[in-house]
């Protein structure tokens, strides 16, 4: 007798998980209309708001926010008491594949930010974040192909695309990728990444040389670098983030000060040191595992390869975000999926509980997935709930800025005004 992964892994089906909580009815409006949010909590993005309020939905955008007596004759209304509205989601690191951002969105993150990719899907990805119509996917913005050197990260790509050589002139490599779509450029300064197989990189001048190509173009310029002396250069050559932390020291007060200094933010990507800790806590638990779709659970299920004797990258990582948010360094989320056992959508989740065990509070972190993303990557439509931005909402039976755990009891998904249907894709015969 033949079982699916499902069933091997005792997944429930979808279904078992559908009702409503009590005091919350979730209305469904097939014609995009009005929908109106009314008597719940509204984190903002920032901050949560004094107590319980209403939003109107309208034309796939947020038309206003009130007391518990705003009224919409036209709408279809939901009742939220004893819920948490938040804006929705955006994954700053993540790799996107066939079915990705699908998941994605069935976990609430409504926007992701891809840090290498193939810039063919990037004209429709385009299209569809700017389209207020019904969509199954995540929004995606994305650096396509990054700036690296042959032989460099990353090693195994799945495809071919151009890469810096000595003679490279750089101001019309980083044209090239703006042609093909990217909307921000990703550069890779990691000699000797990792420590057990060295690997070329770019010099300090040719990443010297991607960032001012991109900034006299207007465009955000992002590394990845994952040592400490790597990254301190890196920001001061004029990096305007860095897509990891360093995990193989922890940062002094002067070079916390110095990074500070440049104005760059940090997504630490915690998800790609814990070595499986969140995909086996994502796979416990009954209130994640319903909306999981096979490729999910397939990777969730993966052990990450054995490493004998490694040190504690989770702990020096988790070290390094203490002290950059400490000092006012602004932190962003992201999980890196589907590096190591990560997923889209879900490892989100766990990405935000190391980052409160690393040093911030349950709002901060949820503003490290909403606001604060929306304001460095120039996304001016989204991440937070204000009259005018786009309607990418998400409902929770319980407050996550009381405990992050609660993210995890996410009940309803809007994207652009539309309810999302959480219905995982069937397991392939």
């Amino acid at each position: 007798m033949g079982y699916s992964r499902r069933q091997m892994l005792g997944i429930v089906p979808a279904a078992a998980a559908s009702a409503a909580w009590p005091g919350v009815a979730a209305a469904v409006r097939p014609d995009g209309g009005a929908v109106l949010i009314r008597d719940v909590r509204v984190f903002d993005g920032r901050r949560m708001l004094d107590g319980r309020r209403s939003v109107l939905i309208r034309d796939g955008l947020i038309a206003a926010i009130g007391d518990r007596g705003l009224a919409s004759e036209d709408a279809a209304v939901v009742d939220g008491r004893g819920g948490t509205l938040l804006p929705g989601l955006i994954d700053s690191h993540v790799h996107t594949f066939e079915g990705s951002s699908a998941d994605a969105l069935r976990f609430g993150v409504t926007t992701e930010l891809e840090m290498f990719g193939e810039p063919g899907q990037l004209a429709v990805a385009k299209r569809r974040r700017r389209s207020r119509k019904r969509v199954p996917a995540a929004d995606l913005w994305s650096a396509g192909n990054g700036v690296t050197v042959p032989g460099g990260h990353p090693v195994n790509p799945g495809y071919e695309f151009p890469r810096v050589l000595p003679e490279t002139d750089l101001d019309r490599f980083v044209a090239d990728r703006l042609t093909e779509g990217s909307d921000y450029l990703k550069f890779v300064y990691e000699p000797g990444d990792p420590p057990d197989r060295p690997l070329p990189s770019l010099t300090l001048e040719q990443v010297t040389g991607t960032i001012r190509a991109a900034h006299r173009r207007g465009r955000l310029a992002v590394g990845h670098v994952e040592k400490l002396k790597l990254y301190v250069e890196a920001v001061l050559a004029g990096a305007d983030g860095i897509v990891h932390v360093p995990y193989n020291a922890v940062a002094s007060a002067a070079e916390v000060e110095t990074i500070r200094q440049t104005g760059s933010f940090a997504v630490p990507t915690l998800s790609v040191v814990d070595w499986g800790l969140g995909a086996k806590s994502l796979l416990a638990d009954d209130r994640i595992t319903p909306w999981l779709s096979p490729t999910q659970q397939y990777l969730l299920s993966q052990d990450p390869p054995d490493r004998p004797g490694r040190p504690d990258f989770l702990g020096i990582a988790s070290a390094n975000v203490r002290r950059f948010h400490a000092a006012g360094i602004p932190v962003l989320a992201g999980a890196d999926a589907p590096v190591r056992a990560n997923v889209s959508g879900a490892s989100l989740f766990t990405e935000l509980e190391h980052l409160v065990r690393a040093g911030l509070t349950p709002a901060e972190a949820l503003t490290a997935a909403t606001a604060a993303p929306a304001r460095h990557f120039r996304l001016t439509d989204r991440g937070r709930i204000t009259p005018g931005r786009r309607a990418d909402l998400i409902l929770t039976t319980a407050d996550p800025t009381q405990d992050i755990t609660n993210l995890r009891t996410l009940h309803t998904i809007w994207k652009n005004g539309h309810q999302v249907d959480r219905t995982p894709p069937p397991e392939e015969a």
